[in-house]
């Protein structure tokens, strides 16, 4: 069985279908980010879209960038391929506070997350699995054909500090 991996970068997408001929295996690594992963057992369809930013600024050609913009995206995306938006359900990964103190103004993680929740709300898709927050990265492997989800979170380097007596 072959394996096939596709690295899904910030900003990108990637949908991914057919079967088990073809081991499909959608990653990505994230920090305040949100890796989206809506798969439609049913039809054998599922897709992961990188998430930066919550909402999309004015005239920003990258629909992938923004919840708001990506998610109705990566729906369209997986319609074309043959899914059904009420056959969907979500895997939400990210949204780690990587700067500031947590402060919600500052935490781009937690707001990109209260975003992609509130969107998969208004379209009645559920959140079957999550690992969000936290102060640490995370890589993401989705296996489409097994529909299994592997979260690594990623240790933050600890920086040797000598503490000098003046």
């Amino acid at each position: 069985m072959a394996e096939r991996i596709i690295i899904v970068k910030m900003g990108e997408m990637a949908v991914v279908s057919d079967g088990i001929k073809d081991v499909k295996i959608l990653k990505t690594t994230l920090g305040s980010c949100i890796g989206i992963v809506l798969t439609d057992r049913e039809r054998n369809v599922s897709g992961l879209s990188h998430i930066m930013l919550p909402s999309r600024s004015k005239d920003d050609p990258l629909l992938g960038k923004y919840a708001d913009t990506a998610i109705p995206l990566l729906i369209e995306k997986i319609e074309k391929r043959g899914g059904k938006i009420n056959n969907l359900k979500a895997y939400v990964v990210g949204g780690a506070t990587m700067f500031g103190n947590g402060d919600l103004m500052l935490n781009i993680g937690m707001r990109n997350y209260e975003v992609v929740k509130a969107i998969l709300e208004k379209y009645d898709i559920p959140i079957v699995y999550e690992d969000v927050g936290g102060n640490s990265g995370r890589t993401v492997t989705y296996n489409h054909n097994y529909d299994e989800i592997h979260v690594k979170t990623l240790s933050k380097g600890v920086k040797n500090r000598k503490e000098v007596e003046v």
